[in-house]
């Protein structure tokens, strides 16, 4: 990792993925039930994402590949293996959408290091031409909604809830992460309409948006679908530059 300056593109996986009792309570965040047992999640389902810039659509951000597919499933415990590969090129530019290409080496190096160590992932940096990122990423996902273990150092007895499909606009719930930073989620916009675009299709959506002390990020926007799940993230960085993935759910 040693003089690796990519810190975006370890964060691109972020956003790549960049996702209990039975309970009805929108106000206990982190008691989900609900089916596990769904066509959306069972192993060898492949979830291509596409990345973009709002601010700049003909970016080389869309140059991504990537490579996302579940590889287990414990009663709703999911394992998501996904793989990023990226040229510098494609870091430079992403560089340049975040806002950080002017840092020096030193930082950049130091914000790859937070993001590498708190997701897991495994950078391979042998060919400038094709940098691979691959990580595990585990999440409970029902028919309720979607907890990630990403925030408790992947202790599944520490879910932390992304969204419930019950929630209402205002509802919001904190946790402490396990780096000890406190981690805010608000449902910001639910849908009454099919008006979220995926490809040729519109979905109706909830909106839960994420605030917490970080590097580069000023906020993530999860956007989820009640049938397909985790569908989009939206990141704002904290000079104002916007990213946006859309995940294509295989079921779509």
């Amino acid at each position: 990792m040693k003089g690796l300056s990519i810190p975006s593109a370890a964060l691109v996986l972020l956003i790549a993925l960049s996702l209990s009792t039975c309970s009805d309570d929108a106000t206990n965040p982190n008691d989900l039930g609900g089916d596990t047992n769904l066509e959306l999640t069972q192993v060898g389902q492949l979830f291509p994402i596409s990345l973009s810039s709002p601010d700049n659509p003909g970016s080389v951000l869309s140059d991504l590949k990537d490579s996302i597919v579940i590889t287990r499933n414990d009663g709703g415990i999911v394992t998501f293996h996904a793989v990023v590969a990226v040229d510098t090129a494609f870091v430079r530019g992403l560089e340049t959408e975040l806002g950080i290409a002017t840092l020096n080496a030193d930082l950049r190096h130091a914000i790859l290091e937070t993001y590498v160590n708190r997701f897991n992932v495994v950078v391979d940096s042998t060919d400038k031409n094709n940098i691979t990122l691959t990580t595990d990423a585990r999440l409970k996902v029902t028919s309720e909604g979607i907890q990630e273990f990403v925030s408790s150092g992947g202790d599944l007895s520490r879910p932390f809830t992304i969204v419930k499909y019950n929630a209402n606009v205002g509802d919001t719930w904190t946790f402490t992460n396990q780096e000890g930073i406190a981690v805010t989620r608000t449902v910001a916009y639910k849908s009454t309409t099919d008006d979220y675009q995926i490809g040729f299709w519109y979905l109706k959506v909830i909106k839960v948006e994420e605030t917490k002390e970080d590097p580069v990020m000023e906020k993530i926007t999860y956007v989820t679908n009640h049938k397909y799940g985790l569908v989009g993230v939206e990141a704002t960085t904290k000079t104002g530059k916007q990213l946006k993935v859309i995940v294509f759910p295989p079921t779509l």
